[in-house]
């Protein structure tokens, strides 16, 4: 498979779960560098390490999206590293619960900035190097079903998702 011989691939959320899934797999399709990020140093290098040692260029940027300074710095540095950015999928979320009862205004801010304006600094910043090296990129932003049913228990990320799912539309 080598669907993105020569693109490089920026995943949010690359330390753990579906982020570190699609990291694996743009290594095994046939990509030319993945940057992944995440706030997990020790898993983060190892795993990029893993892709790596599969014949892919890796690199593990410690980032916590809460931080619009962090975002910024991820896609700096896959700039550094690479000199171009083709495609950045939005993996990373924070999936933690909240009620209306109980969440918080500074939960309900952290939620929105992992969430939501991470993505869309990430994309601002990924189109910026996209345009500059004339790429026509792709951009992925992993959604999810509590977008469009907003259960009680993750009243609070069900709003992230309805957010990011306008935002990608």
């Amino acid at each position: 498979m080598a669907q993105l011989d020569g693109k490089v691939v920026i995943v949010t959320g690359g330390t753990q779960g579906v982020g570190e899934a699609v990291a694996r797999h743009a290594a095994d399709c046939g990509a030319s560098g993945i940057v992944i990020c995440g706030r997990q140093q020790e898993k983060g290098t190892a795993i990029a390490a893993e892709i790596e040692s599969s014949g892919c260029p890796a690199l593990y940027v410690r980032a916590d999206l809460a931080s619009a300074d962090d975002c910024l710095a991820v896609v700096e540095a896959c700039d550094q590293r690479f000199g171009r950015v083709d495609s950045l999928v939005n993996a990373a979320a924070d999936t933690n619960r909240g009620t209306l009862e109980d969440t918080t205004a500074e939960f309900w801010d952290h939620l929105f900035a992992v969430n939501v304006r991470a993505p869309f600094l990430l994309t601002q910043q990924s189109v910026r190097v996209m345009k500059r090296e004339k790429i026509a990129g792709s951009i992925v932003n992993i959604l999810s079903i509590a977008a469009y049913c907003g259960l009680e228990c993750i009243m609070a990320y069900s709003a992230t998702k309805g957010a990011l799912s306008t935002f990608t539309k």
